[in-house]
């Protein structure tokens, strides 16, 4: 009787791995409206911090009555707007607009410009003066916790002035200036939301904007926005309405980002001629440094998924998904998340997921799914792609 050896088995073990690796992968389940997922991945400088690179593995189990929903983005809600204006202006005082009493008025200076006292600002509504609640100066904004450049004052009109139009008026201005409205007891507000949080390099970020006075939504309102770059650069964004009175339209980001950190912000103006209202919102922005190649192997008895990753440029990637398996009564529930991290060259990987059986509840089994599933780029700190349902096992 013959015994194999060490080398032998090694040889074995060596063949069954290459074998293992060229088993062909099933495809993932098509991407869903909500995903996020690179045509391509794109080379980019290398990490300019020291990365880990040992791999790491593991899960733990999760409650199946647990209720997991995919992230939604933030709804930014506005009750202000503001004005970019000269010193001829300024000096002659700049028309503004109160939709209910108490409005807050701010007059920043830009670069260059002189600072504005807050004692010598004027308001005034029929060249007569309005009554004001308060005057600050830029050291009190700022030891309140405000971010606004020196030089800046504040005021806020008395209650007893009501809304309507009115006057700022400042004579000491020289430069240029952001007068700038907050509204705190306005019922006219616009919202605006994007359609994602993440958005990769080339990518678009649908945004829809409403402009409201209470529960009823404006009509005939007009809007325009600005995408800003972390580095200053600014794009149009068309905004169109819609049959319901919703204004949308879509963020390009372009394919050259640029280097600089920080977000990228949508700025919306919005208004129907006599209220107006603008605001802010922003989305992160990745390269997409690597990919998911599209398919994944299976093992039933070890409850794991083998992803292979297409990495355009070196770094530490990472996957993490979440296993839901079929419970007693039909219905697939959460049971595991499981994540895995390792440094990758550019070329082809595998990420593997594997979930621990003993995390399955009694009863549960197939079919299983694999969702939230997510491949980061941990050496830059960046999402490069999402799916919300990636695979079906039906057995």
């Amino acid at each position: 009787m013959k015994t194999i050896t060490n080398v032998s088995a090694l040889a074995l073990l060596t063949c069954a791995l290459a074998a293992y690796a060229q088993t062909p992968t099933t495809p993932m389940l098509p991407s869903g409206g909500r995903d996020m997922t690179p045509l391509r991945a794109v080379q980019a400088p290398p990490p300019s911090r020291n990365v880990e690179r040992a791999p790491v593995r593991y899960s733990w189990r999760i409650d199946p009555g647990a209720d997991i929903a995919a992230p939604q983005p933030h709804v930014t809600e506005s009750r202000e707007y503001w004005k970019t204006v000269d010193a001829a202006e300024l000096q002659r005082g700049v028309a503004l607009q109160a939709t209910a009493p108490g409005a807050l008025v701010r007059v920043s200076p830009a670069a260059g410009a002189a600072p504005v006292d807050a004692g010598a600002v004027r308001v005034t509504r029929g060249g007569r003066a309005v009554p004001l609640a308060r005057r600050n100066s830029s050291p009190q904004l700022q030891a309140a916790g405000l971010a606004v450049p020196d030089g800046t004052a504040a005021v806020q009109l008395d209650r007893s002035a009501g809304a309507g139009a009115f006057s700022v008026q400042a004579s000491d201005a020289r430069g240029r200036y952001v007068v700038h409205v907050f509204e705190p007891e306005s019922d006219v507000r616009l919202f605006a939301a994007l359609g994602r949080d993440r958005v990769l390099a080339g990518g678009r970020a649908d945004i829809a904007v409403n402009l409201q006075d209470g529960p009823t939504r404006i009509r005939g309102v007009k809007a325009g926005g600005l995408l800003v770059a972390p580095d200053g650069r600014t794009w149009p964004v068309a905004l169109k309405p819609g049959r319901d009175g919703i204004l949308r339209g879509q963020a390009s980001v372009p394919d050259d980002v640029g280097d600089a950190p920080g977000l990228w912000e949508v700025q919306v103006f919005a208004g129907d001629g006599t209220v107006q209202r603008d605001a802010r919102t922003a989305f992160s922005v990745a390269l997409p440094t690597a990919r998911l190649a599209g398919g994944y192997r299976f093992d039933a008895r070890r409850l794991q998924f083998t992803l292979p990753v297409e990495a355009a440029s070196p770094g530490r990637y990472e996957a993490r998904g979440t296993l839901y398996a079929t419970a007693p009564d039909g219905v697939a529930r959460p049971v595991s998340v499981a994540h895995s991290a390792q440094w990758m060259s550019p070329g082809r990987g595998d990420l593997v997921l594997a979930f621990d059986r003993a995390h399955l509840p009694a009863g549960y089994g197939a079919p299983f799914e694999l969702r939230q599933l997510e491949l980061n780029d941990q050496s830059r700190m960046a999402p490069v792609e999402r799916r919300e349902r990636a695979a079906r096992i039906a057995r």
